[in-house]
């Protein structure tokens, strides 16, 4: 005797959820994204004949008070300094193999002012690149 199939209707898949479901996701790595925190720091860079995007994992700036900050926490004198970046540049050689710090400084600093910065980069180790805006032509 032949048994009668059932016949089995559409598969039902409950997408009501997915618009949550991608919402939370999102908002999970924004969280666990790095951010580095600069806004508060007043700096207005230098201009450049030449001037290419670049990356990096460490960031110095100084601002306009000769203040120095390292991915946005402030660093008391160039020799701390050397400490912070050798110990830095030892994590991100791990990550990545990578020895380069983005220097920013602010435009009207003098050299006297910041070269004691990139002299404790390069002491540590690091590769300065720095950071600047396009210059304007003279004609505009």
């Amino acid at each position: 005797m032949k048994m009668p199939r059932r016949r089995k209707g559409p598969i039902m898949m409950p997408i009501a959820s997915m618009g949550d479901i991608a919402f939370l996701l999102i908002i999970f790595f924004m969280v666990c994204s790095n951010f580095v925190t600069e806004s508060n720091i007043e700096y207005k860079s230098p201009n450049a004949v030449d001037v290419a995007p670049v990356d990096g994992e460490i960031s110095v700036v100084v601002d306009k008070d000769g203040e120095i900050y390292v991915d946005g926490d402030p660093v008391d004198n160039p020799k701390s300094l050397t400490s912070t970046i050798e110990t830095m540049l030892e994590s991100a050689k791990e990550k990545d193999g990578a020895n380069y710090v983005l220097f920013k400084c602010h435009a009207e600093l003098t050299r006297e002012q910041f070269q004691p910065v990139m002299e404790a980069i390069v002491e540590a180790g690091g590769v300065v690149i720095a950071v600047g805006d396009p210059a304007k032509d003279e004609q505009e």
